[in-house]
């Protein structure tokens, strides 16, 4: 099991505990699972959703020391694609970086630029980074619930709610859900 890196507090907190799940979801995980392609009909390989992934976490990190966000810019084919070892290493490293961050870093301005569409140039907009916090957080459950499929697909076991929203999670807890 994923050990919570201490030091993390607030809000940030959720963005680690996030990236614990998917630490203990390489762990179960062979090297040939991690990168085959296609995985039933799920195009990407784990790998490849894992790198997209922790490539929205940095650039949030970056951004919270830059003031500046461009999702878009990302390098493809790192080896966090093709290696547990080194996603394991990214998140340490993100881990750290969130370490640096509370709660009151939430309301901190931030550029963020983004493509609308591939054929159109990219429109730079304001936000803060508790924004982009939700919105990393939002983006990386959502790639988590096709990773639990292809996990599905190869018989490798899931956290509990590995892949739902929290929003869901809390509905599933309330007692107006209780079965």
């Amino acid at each position: 099991m994923h050990i919570a890196k201490s030091g993390i507090t607030g809000s940030f907190a959720s963005l680690q505990a996030v990236l614990g799940q998917l630490a203990d979801v390489l762990a179960a995980l062979n090297d040939e699972q991690y990168v085959r392609q296609p995985v039933g009909v799920i195009d990407g390989s784990f790998g490849g959703h894992v790198r997209h992934c922790l490539d929205h976490c940095e650039s949030l990190c970056r951004g919270a020391a830059s003031g500046l966000i461009d999702y878009d810019q990302r390098e493809r084919g790192t080896p966090v694609e093709t290696s547990r070892t080194a996603a394991l290493a990214a998140i340490a490293s993100i881990e750290r970086s969130l370490a640096a961050l509370d709660d009151a870093a939430l309301t901190l301005p931030l550029r963020v630029t983004t493509l609308l569409a591939g054929d159109r140039a990219a429109i730079t907009s304001d936000s803060s980074l508790g924004r982009e916090l939700a919105f990393v957080l939002s983006h990386t459950v959502h790639h988590y619930a096709l990773l639990a499929a292809i996990c599905r697909t190869l018989g490798v076991p899931t956290p509990a709610r590995f892949g739902f929203a929290p929003s869901t999670i809390s509905y599933l807890d309330s007692p107006a859900c209780a079965r």
